[in-house]
């Protein structure tokens, strides 16, 4: 049960961050990194979007979606193992894309987003925690 507890509070994290990092965009309000690198430049690069759909917005659905999952698999105790496969397999898929993108801010824009990192290390460990959920 702590396991799930914690991913739950990973994936509330997770919405936090993402919900604040869309919120100052759609505000038009210029993001404040805590270590003197300009996120805008990673926030509002040709990479912050797929298909029309900015990353934001991406992590708010993904993050919802594993939070919704973890509720389910503890309120549904039949559903449990598929759910929580599905964790796993949802949780790999937001890895290895954060990891990409991690990839693109270092080697590609050269600057980084502090937000975005944060977004990547929440995605790394509910990955690690869906492991001990499944």
């Amino acid at each position: 049960m702590t396991f799930v507890a914690t991913f739950i509070a990973l994936a509330l994290g997770g919405i936090i961050n993402s919900a604040w990092l869309a919120y100052q965009h759609y505000k038009k309000k210029p993001l404040i990194c805590p270590f003197d690198h300009d996120c805008g430049v990673v926030t509002e690069s040709r990479w912050s979007a797929v298909l029309g759909v900015r990353n934001e917005a991406l992590g708010i659905l993904f993050y919802v979606f594993m939070f919704g999952a973890a509720i389910a698999a503890t309120a549904l105790p039949p559903l449990a193992g598929t759910i929580s496969l599905l964790l796993v397999l949802s949780a790999s898929g937001g890895t290895i894309y954060s990891a990409f993108l991690v990839c693109v801010q270092f080697f590609i824009i050269r600057d980084y987003c502090f937000y975005c990192l944060i977004s990547a290390l929440l995605t790394a460990l509910l990955l690690i925690n869906s492991f001990f959920i499944f």
